[in-house]
């Protein structure tokens, strides 16, 4: 009894063993190779001389050129023009004066003995009709002032330049000139003074 005791007891650690082998070798392939992609190589393995696989290795650009652009010549456009009209290259008609609106005239003077000579370019449009000049004392005199010297011309023929020479002015005093123009006024057809301009001040000699 005692010897077959034995043998039955001694049995059963192989038993034990040839399962739990049995359970070591029943995973799947696919579950086997999960694991492998996923876990990394241990230290122990490293240390050893294990050979890790590389990554894949970049590109090579041995022997590309890279492209440079290159200038090219420019292209001509040619202007626009409507069919059946050609090409103009005469300069638009010059207008006498060419004025704004409102007209701003600066016209110059040059002083003389007892007299100034004041000049300035024709104001070329249809209503104007001629200009008066007016010689405005700076000096301020006791009581009413005096009123001041004037001369008046016509509107000249053409795009020329319009000068006035006055005279009877007093030496050393400091005038400025006043410049008007007649208009024609559209709707009485009646000629009005309009200022359009000042000299700078200027001493008489």
């Amino acid at each position: 009894m005692t010897d077959g005791r034995r043998r039955r007891w001694s049995a059963l650690p192989m038993v034990a063993l040839t399962v739990l082998a049995g359970c070591a070798t029943s995973s799947s392939p696919v579950q086997v190779a999960a694991a492998t992609r996923s876990a990394a190589a241990p230290t122990w393995f490293l240390e050893a001389g294990g050979i890790v696989p590389s990554p894949p290795a970049a590109p090579s650009t041995i022997g590309l050129a890279p492209v440079i652009p290159r200038p090219h010549a420019p292209e001509f456009v040619p202007p626009v023009v409507p069919r059946g009209v050609g090409i103009g290259d005469d300069p638009p008609p010059a207008v006498c004066g060419g004025y704004g609106s409102p007209v701003q005239i600066s016209p110059g003077a040059v002083p003389g003995p007892g007299t100034a000579t004041i000049s300035w370019q024709a104001d070329g449009r249809p209503e104007v009709v001629g200009y008066r000049v007016q010689a405005v004392s700076q000096t301020v005199v006791p009581g009413s002032q005096p009123a001041p010297p004037q001369e008046s011309v016509g509107q000249p023929a053409g795009c020329t330049a319009v000068t006035v020479t006055m005279t009877g002015l007093i030496r050393g005093s400091v005038y400025v000139f006043w410049l008007e123009e007649a208009v024609v006024d559209s709707q009485t057809s009646v000629p009005r003074l309009v200022q359009v301009g000042t000299s700078a001040p200027v001493v008489i000699g």
